[in-house]
């Protein structure tokens, strides 16, 4: 039996709230056992014998309970001696086979998410996103998630390649591109993977369609240096291949993905110190965790942190016109989260609303 037939079993089982649907019976049972034994006089054999029985029912619902979740856990734990193999074997295809992929290979890959979970995982994004804090996008690729983590500033993009990030960074204008740091990694390798970058930085790192081709070894390693890298109350956010389902084992033993169970992921990363935030499985291929670095986010740009910092003025001006064009739908949102300062200006104008100029530069 292949271990996604397991899986599935388990999967069944979990779907089917046994202990609610038990308590449900018993307390049923109860109920009529009482109203008729309440009427039963004076047929007392009659009672005695419908207590009896009631008394058996209850007592085999409970052991029947029992039962359902012991099979569960012999599932587990079968589940847990065949995986071995499976990890083993993701490792090896990911040194010996994955190391070979192509630029344009990796490209090609796509995930299967429809428009419900897209839009969720976008606001999830946004949710996550704040001007005045550093962010990590790693394998932007040809999604346009990116899009929604313009306002992380400075914004960096990782990848093996500089040529896996140039369809992403390429729709923005020069302007922006020049503020784009491009960061090349490689985690084949023993040593650190982002001891470049600053520690204790970062407000949001995010990873889509990047760890479904990672096996937990390099998942865990990348978990240990995130924590590094972010600041108190940060947060990764990053798609995997949740082999916990049955589906997720199933696209693991075709290759077109790796085995990385949910499980182990996040026992890894609350073991590393992070608090798990959010665990959603899509309805297409998509899965995706979030963590937190406990603690609260602080920013030297936001004067949220006990000295006084000075704030520069521009950047503080820029953040305003962004959110005066987004208030006044002046256009699509992800666009003004490009503009320059001299661009919003234009916009601004153009909309007939130099008021707003006016009005702001006398609370400047």
């Amino acid at each position: 039996m292949k271990l996604s037939d397991i899986v599935a079993k388990l999967n069944l089982l979990d779907s089917l709230d046994v202990a609610t649907e038990c308590d449900i019976a018993t307390g049923t049972l109860t109920h009529i056992a009482h109203v008729v034994t309440e009427h039963a006089y004076p047929y007392q054999t009659a009672k005695d014998d419908i207590l009896k029985t009631h008394n058996e029912l209850i007592n085999n619902i409970a052991k029947f309970s029992a039962q359902v979740e012991s099979f569960k856990k012999e599932l587990r734990l079968e589940i847990k001696q065949h995986e071995q193999e499976y990890l083993i074997d993701s490792l090896r295809v990911y040194q010996e086979e994955m190391i070979h992929d192509t630029v344009d290979a990796i490209l090609k890959r796509r995930m299967r998410i429809n428009d419900d979970d897209d839009l969720m995982l976008r606001t999830r994004l946004r949710n996550l996103t704040d001007w005045r804090l550093p962010g990590m996008i790693i394998r932007p690729g040809v999604e346009t998630y990116i899009e929604e983590m313009v306002p992380l500033d400075p914004l960096y993009v990782v990848d093996h390649d500089l040529e896996l990030m140039r369809p992403a960074i390429s729709k923005f204008t020069p302007q922006y591109q020049q503020r784009l740091r491009e960061y090349v990694i490689n985690d084949w390798t023993d040593d650190p993977i982002l001891d470049k970058l600053p520690d204790n930085q970062f407000g949001t790192i995010f990873a889509y369609h990047y760890f479904n081709h990672k096996p937990m070894l390099i998942i865990c390693k990348f978990l240990t240096e995130f924590y590094q890298k972010l600041r108190p109350g940060g947060s990764v956010l990053m798609t995997y291949n949740n082999c916990d389902l049955a589906h997720g084992v199933i696209r693991s033993e075709h290759i077109w993905m790796l085995y990385t169970p949910r499980r182990l992921i996040e026992q890894h990363a609350i073991d590393v110190g992070f608090e798990l935030t959010m665990a959603y499985d899509g309805k297409g291929d998509v899965s995706w965790i979030e963590f937190r670095k406990p603690g609260d986010i602080t920013s030297l740009r936001g004067g949220q942190t006990l000295a006084k910092i000075k704030i520069d003025p521009e950047k503080e001006r820029l953040h305003k016109l962004r959110a005066l064009a987004k208030e006044f739908n002046m256009d699509d949102p992800n666009r003004i989260n490009i503009y320059t300062l001299d661009e919003l200006t234009g916009l601004i104008i153009r909309n007939g609303k130099e008021h707003i100029l006016k009005d702001l530069a006398k609370t400047d």
